[in-house]
């Protein structure tokens, strides 16, 4: 416990002896402190800053940073439902997912944000909930992340349409009179600067494919130093 930030070591025994163990304790000025600054990023055309609730989705947390005006970015439709019993509102909500949700079309009927990962998700929105506003999640081709596992674009992920399959999308869009309005790109966590700037300008080319879409979501994550210890040698990016 030399470590510690927030709490004594009397503290936290006095809290584990209290309401056992595990148990998690959060800092509520930390929490807003982070949200108020990302809010203040300087941008030329608005900002939406969304919080990944798979980092945490604690009601708690939830209802703090809906508080601090952050939207929430849901990676399965059961996190949506936990957002969604927390009180966030839909219209804050914005789901990428691996697993098609069977309740997809109740979810944008109530103003959730959906992204289409794959050609067959596209095409079952369709069917569940045509004449929707819709968003394309693409495999832009490249990668990125600071270990394999945090590496979620390029031939060895499956995450997102593969981007040579752009007209195949195109196709689907009109069959059920969809309309692409997002487009979304993810290249991984602990990002190389220089590959994800490529896939900026890559994934820009596939928005020339589509003339209604209105905002391009570029993913992926830089590190930033969590403890007090570590150094610039720590943050270092894997390319």
């Amino acid at each position: 416990m030399k470590h510690l930030q927030l709490l004594s070591p009397d503290k936290v025994r006095e809290l584990s002896a209290t309401f056992g163990t595990p148990l998690y304790i959060y800092d509520l000025r930390s929490l807003q402190a982070q949200a108020r600054a990302l809010l203040k990023f300087p941008n030329a055309f608005g900002l939406t800053v969304r919080y990944a609730m798979k980092a945490a989705p604690n009601a708690a947390i939830l209802s703090i940073f809906d508080a601090e005006d952050l939207h929430f970015d849901a990676g399965s439709g059961y996190e949506v439902e936990r957002a969604l019993r927390a009180k966030i509102a839909p219209e804050k909500i914005s789901l990428s997912t691996q697993e098609m949700p069977t309740n997809a079309a109740a979810f944008i009927q109530q103003g959730v944000a959906f992204n289409a990962c794959s050609l067959y998700q596209l095409d079952s929105l369709g069917k569940q909930c045509p004449g929707a506003d819709v968003g394309l999640r693409f495999n832009p081709g490249l990668g990125s992340g600071a270990t394999a596992k945090t590496n979620v674009g390029g031939p060895a992920s499956s995450f997102g349409i593969w981007h040579a399959d752009v007209d195949a999308a195109k196709a689907l869009l009109p069959k059920d009179g969809l309309r692409a309005v997002r487009l979304h790109t993810h290249i991984g966590s602990g990002s190389d600067p220089a590959v994800w700037e490529r896939v900026a300008r890559l994934s820009l080319d596939l928005v020339r494919h589509f003339p209604e879409v209105t905002t391009l979501n570029l993913g992926g994550g830089f590190k930033v130093a969590r403890m007090p210890t570590e150094t610039a040698a720590d943050l270092k990016v894997i390319g």
